[in-house]
């Protein structure tokens, strides 16, 4: 129970930390320059800094949580980040969402939930041999860039939708390799700065880190956000079934949760980009 109270702090002061990060990010001109020189102007923003420190704070009590409780009771939890940064955010700009925005993201976190849940995504192994993590490599990095890419040359909300499933793919891979970094903390400082996974685990949290500010800063929480909450546990239980030897119970009833809980995120993260899009176009 602890655990699950801690994971709901987690996620509330992540999603406060998103909303004021993406506020600061969506003040600097999208034409004005590159990833880097937005994030030069954030740096030098007060209210940017104080998110930052609240999102460091946010990945502690993440890891006090899921030290304190099983996997799939926390994950869900946590992607509850979605609905506390939607109500800090109409409260903090004093805008109303529509009620369907606020159902499509009830089923985009409830999917999630179902998935873990019911699929109950599991590895054998812990970690994977360095080939293994290579070929993944080989597969992620390239669809990241393709998808960074294709961001770059887009405007409006596609662009803001483009970022976040970037950053969300990114964090979902750092997430799987953290996991695997834990593996190995009996070490020595010596071993650890020998282990080429750490490195890997900052490389892309960093790469995660910028795509999701130049998502805040192309579009509003609504857009930029949903992928980025979304994709991580997916994209890690993804990386648990192919790179880890793990599995998917799908026997009876699974399969049909599984099933309706893929419905449930697809078309929560499609509702939410049609209606904020319509709204935008509409004034």
């Amino acid at each position: 129970m602890l655990g699950i109270l801690i994971a709901l702090a987690s996620a509330a002061i992540s999603g406060w930390a998103s909303v004021a990060q993406q506020r600061v990010a969506s003040t600097v001109p999208v034409d004005e320059g590159g990833t880097i020189h937005l994030l030069s102007r954030l740096l030098r923003h007060p209210l940017w800094l104080i998110a930052f420190a609240a999102n460091m704070v946010g990945f502690a009590t993440h890891a006090w949580a899921l030290d304190l409780g099983q996997l799939l009771t926390v994950e869900p939890v946590l992607s509850t980040a979605l609905l506390f940064a939607l109500a800090i955010g109409t409260w903090w700009s004093h805008e109303r969402l529509p009620t369907s925005v606020w159902t499509a993201a009830a089923f985009l976190v409830g999917g999630v939930a179902l998935f873990l849940l019911a699929g109950d995504p599991s590895s054998t192994n812990v970690d994977a041999s360095p080939l293994r993590w290579f070929v993944a490599g080989l597969v992620v990095v390239p669809v990241a860039i393709g998808l960074a890419w294709f961001a770059y040359r887009r405007t409006g909300p596609s662009r803001a939708i483009a970022f976040g499933v970037t950053a969300g793919l990114l964090f979902g891979v750092q997430s799987s390799l953290t996991k695997a970094v834990t593996i190995d903390l009996g070490g020595g400082a010596i071993e650890q700065l020998a282990n080429w996974k750490l490195y890997a685990v900052l490389l892309f949290g960093v790469a995660g880190f910028l795509m999701q500010q130049t998502a805040f800063q192309a579009g509003s929480i609504t857009l930029s956000l949903p992928a980025t909450v979304v994709l991580p546990p997916i994209t890690a239980s993804v990386i648990a079934l192919t790179v880890l030897g793990g599995s998917l119970d799908i026997s009876g009833l699974r399969g049909l949760w599984i099933g309706l809980a893929v419905v449930g995120m697809v078309g929560g993260l499609v509702a939410i980009a049609r209606i904020e899009a319509t709204r935008l176009a509409n004034g």
